[in-house]
């Protein structure tokens, strides 16, 4: 008991501390701006699509309510095999500054963000996922930064808009929690940002795309590329982006096991740059992946050796993800949730991404690995 009320502790204190730096440093960013003389820079949204029927309206409708008008809507959509495409063409009659287009190279996300590239004139580009809902004051508050010359790029906080009282969203709410507090604020290293709501200078895009068409995590593969330019990259907490949360564990299963393939292959690949950040990060998915493995080959040679690693390595494990549990929990969230969260929700967290973190180390050197698309609701 010992161990675990240290590892809450731990994590409660890290985690409170990455909280205070992205709050700091949003502060920060938006104080240096204040007096700021805007320069009506153009922004040009870039949103990729394959069968987002369900969700694409309300995507663009959301960004056409902005306050600030002076942006376009570059849409590439992926050969889709529902109406999105026929949607997306009612919507181009009715706005003026949306462009749709059709792929023509290969299948995936990347090359899709690749040939939208080629279509845009704007001055700072946005990266926005189809299902995205965004308030009217998100532009406007966002573009902001760049009246700072010394800002390339930043990325915004998410919420969901679909959550629900059930144990798949307080999972995710839990999952996210920890990586806004220690990703994201940089606390022990350089962030892996999301691959939605990255607002950054086109002039620092022409140096890092084209992006690999064979990358299954666009994001990383991005934020390695910037990592080795030395742009900063700034976690700014609001106005957020809405975005859908996964409905069901089949396809959490899937979009986590595509984040660690490909996740796992790009960090893999980028250890020829001897960069300190990435080999940090390839030492703790190795720690995270061969402890308990390790631990089983001990338990076979010494019971009790085996069985004092592996219970230790569990118990500090769930101690950390604890302090994400309850930093996650909203005043209108009742203590049941909260009692669920602490003794359902996160052991089953831990056990859940074990097993995809294995998996995906077993199939990482398959030759054909599929994007997977979630369900929309």
């Amino acid at each position: 008991m010992d161990i675990l009320f240290f590892s809450i502790v731990f994590s409660m204190i890290f985690q409170l501390m990455g909280k205070y730096l992205n709050l700091y440093r949003t502060f920060i960013s938006k104080k240096n701006i204040l007096n700021t003389v805007g320069n009506n820079l153009k922004i040009s949204i870039i949103i990729p699509t394959f069968n987002e029927e369900k969700v694409i309206k309300k995507n663009i409708e959301s960004l056409e309510k902005n306050t600030y008008k002076n942006f376009e809507i570059i849409v590439l959509d992926d050969n889709s095999k529902d109406s999105t495409y026929k949607i997306l063409q009612e919507l181009e009659k009715k706005y003026s500054n949306l462009k749709i287009f059709k792929k023509i190279g290969k299948k995936g996300k990347p090359q899709s963000i690749n040939e939208a590239y080629k279509y845009i004139s704007g001055d700072i580009v946005l990266f926005l996922d189809a299902d995205t809902i965004v308030d009217e004051d998100f532009l406007e508050e966002h573009v902001k930064y760049f009246y700072n010359n010394k800002i390339n790029m930043i990325y915004v906080d998410f919420e969901a808009y679909n959550h629900k009282e059930k144990i798949i969203y307080d999972y995710q709410e839990i999952y996210f929690e920890f990586s806004r507090n220690i990703l994201y604020s940089n606390l022990f290293s350089k962030a892996v940002f999301m691959g939605n709501g990255v607002f950054i200078r086109k002039v620092i895009l022409d140096k890092v795309l084209p992006l690999d068409e064979e990358t299954l995590v666009d994001d990383v593969h991005l934020a390695i590329k910037l990592n080795q330019m030395k742009i900063n990259q700034i976690f700014v907490i609001s106005p957020k982006t809405k975005i859908q949360y996964v409905t069901n564990f089949k396809d959490l299963f899937y979009q986590h096991k595509r984040w660690y393939i490909g996740g796992i292959e790009e960090l893999i690949k980028a250890l020829k740059y001897k960069d300190f950040n990435i080999i940090f990060i390839n030492i703790l998915v190795g720690m995270l992946l061969f402890f308990p493995l390790i631990s089983i080959l001990v338990f076979l040679k010494n019971i009790k050796l085996g069985f004092y690693l592996l219970k230790n390595f569990i118990v500090i494990i769930w101690g950390i993800s604890l302090g994400s549990a309850f930093l996650s929990f909203k005043k209108n969230n009742n203590i049941i949730r909260l009692i669920i969260n602490i003794f359902i929700t996160t052991p089953f967290m831990l056990i859940f991404e074990y097993i995809v973190l294995l998996n995906s180390f077993l199939n990482l050197f398959k030759k054909e690995k599929k994007w997977y698309k979630v369900e929309r609701e």
